[in-house]
């Protein structure tokens, strides 16, 4: 039997109460359950036995194991004792045992009630020869051992089925809650990705053209050629309506929430490389690919712009004075582009810390067509080498560093 922990209830406590006060007055008014005690030495027990029986109700919920046994004997020895209130406490040990017992034996006493009543009917037809007889031990049966098990055992199901639909409802709330806590971590995702995308386009659409127009009018400062200044003036300018027309479409792309198309081709590099040159840079600049690579998609044009460029204005910033080297070559399965100095003679003018992101940015530009970009020391200076794939598989063959 099942021992439920916890305080006894007051209301088993009323419960209680009720069947010793019924029992005291069904006897009080000569109400007994047969005409004559079965066992007449016990009839003067009856009040004892009645308090007993009907005080171990209070332990039905704690204590269910010991109340049963003792309520079955309780009950039976009343009967025996011709009193009434037998058939209380035989009602409520049944019903106890259903509705607080282990599943197990709820099961048990319900087929065992169903035999018990069963055999006592056929018992009285056959001890009294009157099928009558039996119909009404049956009868009785019923009332005070299938009715409770039956009651007990719809209210142990409902009570069964509401833990059930509690324990469903709970899962259904911590699954929302699960799911509403994926949603937002999706959501930060993108945004995070979002943020991350939107400072590489930043950074290589206006922070490259800045810096060039900063070194372009820095050599424009420290020169008295009249005319190598207007030639600086113009790349600076050329810089400046660039840098405003891709700002412009960045506000728009922000606005309408739409993606727009990289800035930048390979044909621009001509410029860039005129403006450093103007800025005093010794650069040296090949572009080895078939028809100069304009017939490259846009992406990739996008890609080699921006990886040429940022690397260029590093050198600048970094390696004043430096002799510069900048190539594009067709290999197999893509295109390696190549830009090295020497490290420069010249201490750098003004402040050369950067935001960190230039690295990252061109790395993540080449990865995602699908090639890579590294940079670092050679010799005395610094070098930047990337491949992007072009056939459109995106693999790399025998060219990773």
């Amino acid at each position: 039997m099942h021992s439920t922990p916890g305080t006894i209830r007051r209301e088993d406590v009323v419960l209680a109460l009720a069947y010793a006060g019924l029992t005291w007055l069904l006897h009080s008014l000569g109400i007994t359950a047969t005409e004559a005690p079965a066992v007449p030495s016990l009839e003067p027990w009856w009040p004892a036995l009645a308090l007993a029986g009907s005080a171990v109700v209070v332990l039905r919920r704690s204590t269910t194991r010991v109340m049963v046994p003792v309520s079955l004997l309780a009950a039976v020895v009343l009967l025996l004792a011709g009193a009434a209130g037998g058939f209380f406490l035989l009602f409520e040990a049944v019903f106890s045992l259903v509705l607080f017992g282990t599943a197990k034996a709820a099961k048990t006493a319900e087929v065992a009630v169903l035999l018990l009543c069963a055999a006592g009917g056929a018992a009285a037809w056959l001890a009294g020869g009157s099928f009558a007889d039996g119909v009404v031990a049956l009868l009785a049966g019923a009332m005070v051992l299938l009715l409770p098990a039956e009651w007990a055992g719809n209210v142990r199901k409902a009570r069964e089925l509401a833990v059930s639909e509690g324990a469903r409802a709970a899962a259904i709330r911590g699954a929302a809650r699960d799911q509403a806590r994926l949603a937002a971590r999706d959501h930060e995702l993108e945004l995070a990705g979002a943020r991350q995308e939107m400072a590489r386009e930043l950074h290589d659409v206006l922070s490259s053209r800045l810096s060039a127009i900063a070194l372009q009018s820095a050599a424009a400062l420290n020169t008295a050629d009249p005319a190598l200044d207007r030639e600086v003036l113009a790349h600076v300018r050329r810089e400046s309506v660039a840098g405003l027309r891709d700002l412009n479409a960045m506000i728009r792309m922000l606005n309408a929430g739409e993606p727009r198309a990289l800035a930048g081709d390979v044909g621009d590099l001509d410029a860039v490389i005129a403006g450093h040159r103007a800025a005093g840079m010794d650069l040296e600049w090949n572009n080895a690919l078939p028809g100069g690579g304009e017939d490259l998609p846009g992406g990739t044009q996008a890609a080699i712009h921006r990886l040429i460029a940022e690397s260029l204005v590093n050198a600048g910033r970094h390696a004043a004075g430096a002799s510069v080297r900048a190539s594009l070559e067709e290999v197999p399965s893509g295109i390696r582009l190549r830009v090295a100095d020497d490290g420069g003679t010249e201490e750098p003018q003004g402040n050369t810390a950067g935001t960190g992101t230039g690295l990252p940015s061109m790395r993540a530009r080449a990865e995602q067509l699908g090639g890579y970009a590294i940079a670092g020391p050679e010799g005395h200076g610094w070098r930047v080498e990337a491949f992007l794939p072009t056939n459109g598989t995106g693999t790399v063959e025998n060219e990773a560093p």
